[in-house]
C-alpha cells in the first residue's frame, strides 16, 4: 500500500502537466488549418438574389470553390481561393490569397474585392467557357463546423454582364444590353457597377452552403503562372 501510495504521488505530477500541456494547444481553428475545402452543387442551392428565379440562372455556371486553409498568427487565418469543375482545378485562373483576421470558430467570413473565374457552359450544344472578374465576393459561414443538416453558409459576388453576355445562349444574339433587358423584363434590373460606372452589374446570392474537405491542396497560382493558351 505504502508503495503504491509513493508511485501515484510521483506519477501524478507528470499526468497534470501532460494535461495542462494538451488543453492549452489545441484551437477549434485546428479543425480548418492544413486543409483543402470544396464548394459546389450550386444549382441546388437556394438562390435569394437577384430576384424572381435570376440568381438560379446562374447555378449552372458557377464553377465550384476551393478553400485552403493555412494558420495564420493568433486568431487569423491565411486562406487561398481557387475555383474549378469536377473536383479539378481551374489552371487557367489564378488564385486569390485572402488574409483573414479576428477569427471566432465557427464563424468566418472570406472577402475577396475581386477573384478571376471561368463560367461554363457544359450543354454541348452550347458548349462555352468565359472568363470574368467576380467583384466583392463573399463567403460567410461556409466551412463546417455548425449543424451541417441545416446548412448556413452564404455566398455573394457581383458580376458584371459585360463579360458574362455570352452565357446566356436563350437570348436571341446576346450582349451586354439585351441580356439586361432579358432581366428587366423578368423583374431584375442591372445595377451600376461600382468598379466602372457602367449598367450592366447584378449581385448573386446564394445560402444554405456547406463546404466539404477535400483531399487534394490548392496549387498557388499567379497571372503569369497560366498558359497563353487559356481562353
Amino acid at each position: 500500500m505504502r508503495n503504491s501510495l509513493r508511485l501515484f504521488l510521483l506519477v501524478l505530477p507528470a499526468v497534470g502537466a501532460l494535461a495542462g500541456c494538451s488543453g492549452d494547444s489545441k484551437s477549434p481553428l485546428d479543425n480548418w488549418t492544413g486543409k483543402t475545402f470544396l464548394l459546389d452543387k450550386f444549382p441546388n442551392s437556394r438562390w435569394v438574389a437577384p430576384k424572381s428565379g435570376g440568381g438560379s440562372s446562374m447555378g449552372d455556371y458557377v464553377p465550384q470553390f476551393f478553400i485552403g486553409v493555412a494558420a495564420g498568427s493568433g486568431d487569423s487565418l491565411d486562406i487561398t481561393l481557387a475555383t474549378g469543375l469536377g473536383g479539378v482545378q481551374d489552371m487557367c485562373s489564378p488564385t486569390t490569397p485572402v488574409p483573414v483576421t479576428g477569427v471566432k470558430y465557427p464563424d468566418l467570413q472570406i472577402t475577396a474585392p475581386t477573384l478571376p473565374m471561368r463560367l461554363t457552359e457544359t450543354d454541348p450544344d452550347y458548349a462555352k467557357v468565359v472568363p470574368v472578374i467576380a467583384h466583392d465576393v463573399t463567403l460567410k459561414n461556409i466551412l463546417p463546423g455548425r449543424n451541417e443538416n441545416t446548412p448556413s453558409g452564404e455566398l455573394t459576388a457581383t458580376l458584371d454582364m459585360a463579360d458574362a453576355y455570352p452565357l446566356f445562349h436563350l437570348v436571341d444574339n446576346p450582349t451586354k444590353d439585351s441580356v439586361c433587358a432579358a432581366f428587366a423584363d423578368a423583374g431584375v434590373v442591372c445595377q451600376t457597377c461600382a468598379f466602372n460606372g457602367q449598367p450592366y452589374c447584378l449581385t448573386f446570392r446564394a445560402v444554405q452552403l456547406v463546404a466539404t474537405e477535400f483531399p487534394t491542396p490548392i496549387q498557388k497560382l499567379s497571372p503569369s503562372d497560366i498558359p497563353a493558351s487559356c481562353p
